[in-house]
């Protein structure tokens, strides 16, 4: 009986790895479009008011799904004790997110480089960065819904084949 229990937690639980990193390639796609949509609300912020930037980057986390919202929030945060830079603000933004968040390395790369340049310039050169940026994410995007595609089903398989499989060499 005891034999039984620990073969059904040892399935349960590698079904559940499986499940858990199938999920991570589910996220990823929307969590880049939520990304994308904030980067555009920002655009509006900054090419139709002259908001300053905390104040806008608070509008658009209030306007953003998971993760952009803690991500701009974060920033927004460290930019309004007026002690970061806001390229530091976006860096300290990308750590508070990044735990909790499917996204890649590669992705806040983009959104890194993105906040470098953030308020160095004027908004015709801001614009062009969004636009980048934007662009940089949909390419991410694709590769993403891609990758989805191709690996979301066989992590989930592969999950519960390795916990069968674990239970027949242990039995």
């Amino acid at each position: 009986m005891l034999r039984m229990v620990g073969a059904a937690l040892l399935l349960a639980s590698c079904t559940g790895i499986g499940f858990r990193i199938a999920r991570d390639f589910r996220e990823r796609p929307r969590q880049i479009r939520a990304v994308m949509h904030a980067l555009r609300l920002l655009q509006a912020e900054i090419a139709y008011s002259a908001t300053p930037l905390p104040a806008a980057l608070r509008r658009v986390a209030a306007r953003s799904q998971p993760p952009a919202d803690r991500l701009f929030e974060a920033a927004a945060n460290a930019l309004g004790d007026g002690e970061q830079t806001v390229a530091a603000a976006f860096a300290d933004g990308i750590q508070r997110c990044r735990r909790s968040a499917a996204l890649k390395a590669y992705d806040y790369e983009v959104i890194a480089e993105f906040g470098k340049t953030l308020g160095a310039s004027d908004r015709a050169h801001q614009t062009q960065r969004l636009e980048v940026a934007l662009h940089e994410l949909a390419e991410l995007e694709r590769e993403a819904v891609e990758s989805q595609r191709r690996n979301e089903r066989l992590c989930q398989y592969l999950g519960v084949l390795a916990g069968l499989l674990l239970v027949i060499l242990l039995y």
